[in-house]
């Protein structure tokens, strides 16, 4: 398309512009993109309660090594008639084949980050979507019977899992760059992805209940697998019902939402070139890559080893545990939506910079983390909860770097190529830290406190390091090489090179348009309160100046 309109056909053009800026936004309770940001709520939900169960059902099934203890349960473990069925406790598992096993998911997960971007490129987003809702399913409900035929066996079914549980990390991308507004996305984006939070709450005390269930004869620790998996089953049939690619497929949307979006929301054509020297050379995206691989390993940490350090330190039984260890969870799924709502305002408030800010946000959320941590090392007699409050300093004000500080820059540094470098941060950054569990399981051997305090020295090393090379190298301004090939800057958070939204979209829908002729933000509000002044004449003229400029 050209980037010239004839000056005959300037005024009906332009006061069309104007015409569609000035309609007003449907509201968004009961809204398709609200249902569609609720699908990949309860998609995060799935992927948590399917990936995170698997640290209190260890507990629940390894038989009592060293310090670890076990809770038995005289319930019948559900199995095949031909399967040995093996109760609570009754499984001979050493603490480096627990490890291996809690890092299976992950590796399963790395390899198939960025394949579901690619279908979902070609294909839409509903597909991977609803291939890895059902393989992460499935798989999850013969994980049972795997464990009880052979542990390699249930190795490589986490496994499986986690490669279709990886198949989701694209279409999230694509879906809310086609249902989302600029003004919308970060309401939506922290609604939809506190679901990861929101099903870890879910699953620590509810895989405690389920270990030492007794259910008409039939319970243990099976039920950590099969009641998820069938909670899961009810998401799977909500995607059949809302889930659609753009909203040309959606036939419940309503006219006026319709076209709010197509014009609200923008789809960039893919560069010609990608610039991956510069991608990979650029000092603000290594900066972020590191960050986010440091916050990963300090995740799994806690999510897959520090149940059995509440267990073997502090001897906290399995069903306690698990609703103890809910706290800090639900107070990392509050500070996360703290930030997403309060950041503009304190940085408007502030007056600093937003690179300053998130600066600032993510040295405090390191700090947290390091001074939560020594808290633990350097308390020979900690108990209960001094672990508790201290892992939920940990998480909830930890999260400061990440919901507040490091993880949104993406969409700052490089807006047009935000799918790409996401797909390529997410991918180096679980390689970096999948082996935490495993590497962790090695050093503690006997469980003892010098072996676990080996363990958070390293996160907090690795948080040291982070923090300074952050506070030097980290930025939140758009990187010259993410525009420098385009004809045309594009603007808005979600421009994407890989998720971006399926062709069913118009090419010739308005926000095409306005990328072209009115290329930011606050260009367009200018021009339009000039023409509501009634100052037509600087209106013309402002407005055929930024057009030939192009």
């Amino acid at each position: 398309m050209s980037n010239h309109v004839d000056l005959v056909t300037l005024p009906l053009f332009t006061y069309w512009l104007l015409a569609i800026h000035l309609v007003s936004k449907p509201k968004l309770w009961g809204s398709c993109r609200l249902s569609i940001a609720f699908c990949v709520f309860l998609a995060a939900i799935q992927m948590a309660m399917l990936r995170d169960n698997l640290g209190i059902a260890l507990l629940c099934m390894s038989k009592p090594v060293g310090n670890l203890t076990c809770e038995l349960n005289e319930a019948t473990v559900p199995t095949l008639p031909w399967i040995d069925r093996k109760q609570n406790c009754e499984f001979e598992w050493d603490s480096a084949t627990r490890g291996r096993i809690l890092g299976s998911f992950l590796y399963g997960y790395v390899l198939t980050t960025m394949v579901g971007g690619i279908i979902s490129n070609s294909y839409g987003a509903k597909l991977p979507f609803m291939v890895a809702g059902y393989g992460n399913v499935i798989v999850h409900l013969l994980c049972p019977l795997a464990a009880q035929v052979h542990t390699e066996l249930f190795f490589a079914c986490r496994l499986v899992q986690g490669m279709f549980a990886g198949l989701m990390a694209g279409p999230f991308f694509q879906l809310f760059s086609a249902w989302m507004s600029e003004d919308e996305a970060s309401i939506l984006l922290s609604f939809a992805f506190s679901g990861y939070s929101f099903g870890t709450i879910m699953i620590y005390p509810m895989s405690g209940a389920l270990c030492n269930s007794n259910i008409y004869g039939y319970g243990g620790w099976s039920l950590i697998f099969y009641v998820p998996a069938t909670i899961s089953i009810l998401f799977i049939l909500y995607w059949h019902l809302y889930l659609y690619d753009v909203p040309d497929n959606h036939p419940k949307i309503s006219p006026e939402e319709y076209e709010y979006l197509l014009q609200n929301v923008g789809i960039s054509a893919e560069p010609p070139v990608i610039p991956w020297l510069s991608i990979f050379t650029s000092l603000p995206f290594i900066a972020y890559v590191m960050c986010y691989s440091a916050f990963l390993w300090n995740i799994f940490t806690m999510m897959n080893n520090m149940p059995m350090f509440m267990q073997t330190m502090l001897s906290i039984p399995t069903n306690e545990s698990g609703y103890l260890y809910c706290i800090p969870f639900i107070l990392m799924f509050l500070t996360r939506n703290f930030n997403a709502t309060t950041y503009p305002i304190i940085r408007n408030c502030s007056g600093l910079s937003n690179t300053v800010c998130r600066k600032l946000y993510c040295c405090f959320g390191c700090i947290m983390v390091i001074t939560s941590l020594l808290s633990i090392i350097f308390e020979e007699n900690v108990t209960k909860w001094h672990v508790v409050v201290a892992i939920s300093i940990n998480l909830a004000l930890g999260d400061f770097a990440y919901s507040g500080g490091f993880f949104p820059t993406l969409l700052d540094l490089a807006p047009n190529y935000a799918g790409l470098l996401s797909g390529v941060s997410t991918f180096i950054a679980f390689v970096v830290a999948c082996p935490a569990t495993y590497v962790n399981s090695i050093i503690i051997k006997q469980n003892t406190k010098d072996e676990w305090n080996t363990v958070l020295w390293i996160i907090i090393i690795l948080f040291t390091f982070i923090m300074f090379f952050y506070l030097i190298f980290g930025s939140a301004k758009l990187q010259l090489w993410s525009v420098a090939k385009l004809e045309v800057p594009e603007r808005g958070p979600l421009r994407s090179t890989i998720y971006n939204a399926s062709r069913n979209m118009s090419t010739i829908r308005p926000s095409h348009f306005c990328c072209i002729l009115l290329d930011d933000i606050s260009f367009n509000k200018q021009l339009t309160q000039t023409f509501q002044q009634g100052n037509q004449l600087e209106y013309w003229q402002t407005y055929h100046f930024h057009h030939q400029s192009y």
